[in-house]
């Protein structure tokens, strides 16, 4: 079990400074992927550093309240916990003298709405360059310095992307190991409603960024900032994303959202029912759904993750079973939908089989674990590689992937979303990859149901 003891340490001018679970990360270590079981002691420059900072809290026992909300939801997932020598999380405390609010008037001048729900996540008060946008950043910086060692290692202006969709296109400059998760109160609000986005230094660092994760469902944000997931719900139904697939893959492009669905392009198939780990349903038993193409990243149409649920997924304008209005719940009587009462898809102690994935993909990059001596060209594309070649077997004994696919497909054969309540994998949500053509010239084959193109597997 991890250790959820929380420390704290007084300081000038009311501050308070929280070590969190320190037991878990004091020996420095990360799991060994060449050797599944075993561990690496990392160098103190090699660590993940996770900053936890309050605004609007008008006493330290209110924001050690919401610490300790942090910890255990941080800790309910299994690769923070496996991977908690690697992250050190500590925390400061600054009282406010007023609750944030749209006024600005709270310690860092984070900017909420009007009614003080959420934060403001449009016209970037963030970066601004008026009085309460500087403020704002100096504020943080300053925070981020009282702990005197935090990991400022960086990504270089020359790291080798490719084409991105959406992924690793903020990667320069910004901070390798370390990212900011700001809490937020307010009036009507404990920890209001977030976002994640990137914060630029005060000069003379300016080209210094760290990704910042605010607000509420404070571990799915903090997972944008660590992990560069996206979202995997859908905000604005009738959208169509736009993006492409990076090509080719590498560790800082790798998404866990996929917005193409032929069959060589979609990145997690091996966690599919036709991939590493078979399986199928037959007659009446339910058909496995995992690791297929789920509607839904932010569009609904031409964007899809590999589950039903996730940490990554929410509410918005999701669909609980059907595009279909009068078989969906989340309809209203009249056929029609409201806009943000969409279904909930969010399961707040699991990422999905490839969120999961890509999270120790990223983790393992973050922390050195892929450079190799002799390592040169593009590292990244050369590291995705290893993954694939070398490592995915590892990391399926280090995670148990065959149990954790097995038990996710347990919980969704029971779940029965339709407003008849039809199974869930009687769902026109989720759909099999389309074939691809042989040669450019070669017709593509009709979308075969999901047991017949297991049949037709080799």
């Amino acid at each position: 079990m991890p250790d959820l003891t929380i420390t704290e340490t007084a300081l000038s001018n009311g501050q308070v400074r929280y070590e969190l679970g320190r037991a878990n990360w004091a020996t420095r270590s990360v799991p060994d992927i060449r050797r599944p079981g075993s561990t690496v002691p990392l160098a103190g420059d090699r660590g993940i550093d996770v900053l936890i900072l309050g605004d609007g809290y008008l006493n330290a026992a209110e924001f050690r309240a919401e610490l300790t909300n942090w910890l255990a939801a941080f800790y309910a997932l299994d690769v923070y916990t496996t991977f908690a020598g690697a992250i050190r999380v500590r925390a400061l405390y600054t009282p406010s003298t007023a609750r944030a609010s749209s006024a600005r008037t709270s310690y860092y001048g984070c900017n909420v709405n009007g009614d003080g729900t959420g934060i403001v996540k449009t016209g970037g008060w963030w970066s601004a360059g008026d009085d309460a946008g500087r403020r704002f950043r100096q504020r943080l910086w300053d925070a981020v310095g009282t702990f005197g060692d935090a990991n400022l290692r960086f990504y270089p202006a020359e790291v080798q992307l490719g084409p991105t969709a959406g992924t690793a296109d903020d990667l320069r400059g910004i901070y390798r190991n370390l990212v900011v998760s700001m809490l937020i109160r307010s009036a009507a609000s404990g920890n209001v409603s977030g976002m994640t986005n990137q914060v630029r230094r005060e000069p003379p660092d300016q080209a210094r960024q760290v990704r910042v994760a605010y607000g509420a469902n404070s571990i799915h944000e903090l997972s944008h900032a660590l992990g560069l997931l996206a979202d995997e719900y859908i905000d604005g139904r009738g959208t169509r994303s736009d993006r492409t697939n990076p090509s080719p893959l590498t560790v800082f492009n790798v998404s866990n959202l996929s917005y193409q669905d032929t069959a060589d392009s979609v990145p997690w198939l091996h966690l599919a029912p036709t991939g590493h780990f078979a399986r199928v349903g037959a007659g009446r038993d339910p058909s496995p759904v995992v690791g297929w193409l789920w509607i839904g990243g932010a569009r609904q149409i031409g964007a899809w993750h590999a589950e039903y649920q996730c940490l990554m997924n929410g509410t918005h304008d999701n669909f609980a079973y059907t595009q279909m209005a009068s078989q969906d719940p989340t309809a209203n009587p009249d056929g029609t939908y409201t806009e943000e009462h969409g279904a909930g898809l969010r399961d707040t102690r699991h990422f999905c089989a490839w969120c999961t994935e890509v999270m120790v993909i990223r983790l393992l990059e973050k922390t050195d674990q892929f450079a190799s001596p002799g390592d040169t060209g593009d590292p990244g594309r050369r590291w995705y590689q290893r993954w694939v070649d070398e490592w995915r077997e590892n990391y399926y004994a280090l995670f148990d992937v065959e149990r954790k696919i097995r038990e996710a497909e347990a919980r969704y054969a029971l779940m029965r979303p339709g407003a008849g309540g039809e199974a869930l994998w009687t769902s026109d949500l989720y759909s099999v990859p389309r074939a691809f053509p042989a040669s450019p010239a070669g017709p593509v084959p009709p979308l075969a149901d999901d047991e017949t193109l297991l049949l037709m597997q080799p």
